[in-house]
């Protein structure tokens, strides 16, 4: 089980790759500030990718949930600087035993510390590449284009791109 904060999601839309989340895990749950974020504002602003997240969201794979943490863990959270859908994301990833897709550091080290199995959109498209779900020049290319739309330090993108061209 996998369930996705908005980053993943709207990355892999951006580079037209959402698919992959489907090639791998076949379900995806997202929390419902999740659809707010990629798919709600994303439509109010005109951008392309929340129309693919909703388009998923309309064939079934992707599953909209509404979660109710702990106040306990809403407060761990908020101590944390998380916003409310990484909160919800990494709650349900716990409560779930699943892996959570994340990009942003501080909701990452949170999830690790919880010991939950997290992977990000660089990750996914290791991963794609690893199952031949993409080839190494797709993969490359993904890299590349994903390096136009979120930070990528140099010391990443270069372990990236040596993954991608050793696999």
């Amino acid at each position: 089980m996998v369930v996705s904060n908005a980053g993943p999601l709207i990355h892999l839309a951006k580079i037209n790759l959402l698919h992959l989340l489907k090639d791998l895990y076949q379900e995806v749950v997202i929390p419902l500030e999740v659809e707010v974020e990629a798919v709600d504002l994303g439509m109010e602003r005109g951008f392309s990718d929340a129309i693919q997240i909703n388009d998923a969201i309309d064939e079934g794979w992707i599953k909209v949930e509404e979660i109710k943490s702990t106040q306990e863990f809403i407060k761990m959270a908020q101590i944390a600087g998380l916003k409310t859908a990484e909160a919800a994301v990494i709650y349900y990833a716990y409560k779930n035993h699943g892996t959570a897709l994340l990009d942003e550091d501080t909701a990452r080290t949170l999830a690790r510390t919880l010991g939950i199995p997290i992977r990000g959109t660089l990750g996914i498209i290791l991963e794609s590449l690893k199952k031949d779900f993409l080839s190494r020049t797709e993969a490359l290319k993904a890299l590349e284009k994903l390096s136009e739309i979120m930070y990528l330090s140099a010391d990443l993108y270069r372990i990236v791109r040596d993954g991608i061209e050793r696999s």
